[in-house]
């Protein structure tokens, strides 16, 4: 579910709006599953110079000096008390984040609400039957974005490369990568990307079941391409004769 509001991030009774807006439909949702919330706000109003008046009620270990510090503090006691609100009218929110992204206008607050799949470890069904929540505040999300990005990338190059280090071969690879043949580096690698552009950060079963599949399709790729030489070069022989 998703909702637009008419609303100020800089508004500390913000959470009032939001639950006023949503109220009807939170009483319709299933108690018994899980939840994840995302409250999302114009990402440039980091820039009002409202946040520099920003002076929320602070835990007393954390700061209220700089505008980072403001920043954050603005975004946790928004989502603190929203989140609260959420759990005290009985949903199980087992994450909740707010984030800065282009909307369309500055003056609007969006709020989305999802279900989520929970398998629960056998540790965590003998203590209760609530898994691990997790907070997230991501000030600006196309700039979070952009740093995982080339993070990827950077990971995924090495990968790439130590690849056609050891196959060499651009048609090999194609045929790795279930593509039509090309001598592009740049086709290989988009499609490299495509394909495999968990391994630059999973780990345990996706990576290791990421890697079986390439490594099978070199396998496989690879003893196509000695058949071929061998039948080519036995072919070569006959002529000869």
């Amino acid at each position: 579910m998703e909702y637009v509001l008419k609303a100020d991030l800089f508004d500390y009774e913000l959470v009032d709006k939001i639950f006023e807006a949503v109220l009807k439909e939170i009483n319709q949702l299933e108690k018994e599953s899980h939840y994840k919330i995302v409250i999302s706000f114009h990402v440039d109003l980091l820039n009002e110079p409202r946040m520099d008046l920003v002076d929320v009620p602070l835990e007393k270990w954390k700061k209220n000096e700089s505008r980072e510090d403001k920043i954050y503090n603005l975004l946790g006691f928004q989502l603190d008390k929203i989140d609260e609100a959420f759990s005290l009218n009985g949903l199980k929110i087992i994450h909740a984040s707010i984030e800065g992204d282009q909307l369309e206008t500055p003056d609007i607050v969006k709020l989305q609400i999802n279900s989520e799949d929970v398998e629960l470890s056998n540790s965590t069904k003998k203590k209760n039957s609530n898994p691990i929540k997790l907070r997230t505040v991501m000030p600006s999300r196309p700039n979070h974005e952009t740093r995982v990005s080339k993070l990827a990338n950077e990971e995924l190059s090495k990968i790439y490369k130590n690849l056609m280090k050891a196959i060499r071969d651009k048609k090999i690879m194609s045929e790795v990568l279930q593509i039509n043949t090309t001598e592009s580096n740049n086709e290989l690698y988009a499609a490299f990307c495509e394909q495999y552009w968990d391994l630059w950060l999973c780990v345990g079963e996706r990576r290791t079941e990421l890697i079986n599949i390439l490594t099978r399709r070199i396998e496989v790729a690879v003893d196509r391409y000695l058949e071929l030489e061998r039948s080519n070069s036995n072919g070569n022989k006959g002529d000869s004769l």
